[in-house]
């Protein structure tokens, strides 16, 4: 029944897209494409080494201080786009988690690997989170009257749990506390587990300086997603949406992509582009292409992740990694 009940929920997505596609004139959403310009577009594919660079370098930096001896910064590069192709094939992107099994073949803890994968999205749902509530007033408006304030709750319930639980697990005092008052109150088999983790993690704790690293890296991450989604807008004729609407537009994606609700975003991305153009006096059909160049960057991340994957194979395979997704992304 729980096995039924996980896969009808990933398929909200592909059949919000069926909908749609049912709805839309394709004729028109060729048409659009055909107007492509695609110097913008080239652009943002172009931008992918970038976007990995930036993300690679921050995950390294986790790792450091948790004690686990970081490849250098082109492997850690290499294991990140390996990671976004199995994230790309997985609800919720929990195939991302692959790269703690890449770390153990290359003899560092699990557990610590596992957790350095959780910590790195937590900061990027942080910052996306904040430019969620900062396009909030330019992009909640897209939606019926009667959906603002569950979207609004939503968000800004989302960056609260978000704030509260990033330095809750990586804060070291904070941390220990947790643990404290869970590892007595578990089950007796579980306890030596939670025990292990709690001594893997001890070396991590948010110093000041490691901090500002931590966010300055993230903002150099989310910058060059926005940057490549607004190169996407500027490939097709949309030149009356604002930046802040974009914006906005582009973390709510990247927060409800990472829910197990679809695969690569596909329907959940569809249903915002729809309401946000649809806002400012675009058809549906325009919105479906610009959704098409959203996910032709997806799939220039599953390819390159895949080829790069063929060159470094996995030694032990990892367990069903969908099984025990991180909480909540990537940007």
């Amino acid at each position: 029944m729980r096995h039924g009940l996980r896969w009808a929920m990933r398929l909200i997505g592909p059949l919000l897209l069926l909908v749609f596609l049912w709805r839309t004139d394709l004729t028109l959403v060729l048409a659009s494409l055909r107007q492509l310009d695609w110097a913008p577009l080239a652009w943002s594919l172009a931008l992918f080494p970038l976007f990995v660079a930036v993300k690679s370098w921050r995950w390294v930096l986790i790792m450091r201080e948790l004690g686990i001896a970081p490849p250098s910064l082109a492997e850690a590069a290499t294991l990140y786009t390996i990671g976004l192709y199995f994230g790309g094939i997985t609800p919720g992107q929990s195939g991302d988690l692959v790269k703690a099994w890449y770390l153990r073949d290359r003899g560092q803890p699990l557990a610590a690997a596992l957790f350095s994968i959780v910590v790195d999205r937590l900061f990027d749902f942080m910052i996306m989170a904040v430019l969620a509530i900062a396009g909030l007033a330019a992009f909640v408006a897209v939606f019926p009257p009667a959906m603002h304030a569950p979207l609004a709750g939503g968000t800004l319930g989302f960056a609260v749990l978000v704030f509260a639980l990033t330095p809750l697990l990586a804060a070291r005092g904070a941390r220990e506390r947790l643990f404290a008052i869970l590892v007595p109150r578990l089950p007796v088999r579980f306890q030596p587990a939670a025990a292990s983790w709690r001594d893997q993690l001890r070396g991590l704790s948010l110093r000041p300086a490691l901090l500002g690293w931590l966010m300055l890296a993230s903002l150099a991450s989310a910058s060059s997603t926005v940057l490549r989604i607004w190169l996407l807008f500027a490939a097709l004729p949309l030149a009356a949406v604002p930046p802040l609407a974009i914006i906005g537009a582009t973390a709510l994606i990247s927060i409800l992509q990472a829910l197990p609700i679809s695969f690569a975003g596909v329907g959940v991305r569809d249903a915002i582009l729809i309401a946000m153009l649809g806002y400012y006096g675009y058809p549906a059909e325009l919105a479906i292409s610009l959704s098409a160049l959203f996910l032709l960057l997806n799939i220039e991340h599953i390819l390159l992740g895949f080829f790069v994957s063929l060159r470094h194979p996995i030694v032990r395979p990892p367990a069903d990694a969908a099984a025990h997704p991180p909480p909540g992304g990537s940007a």
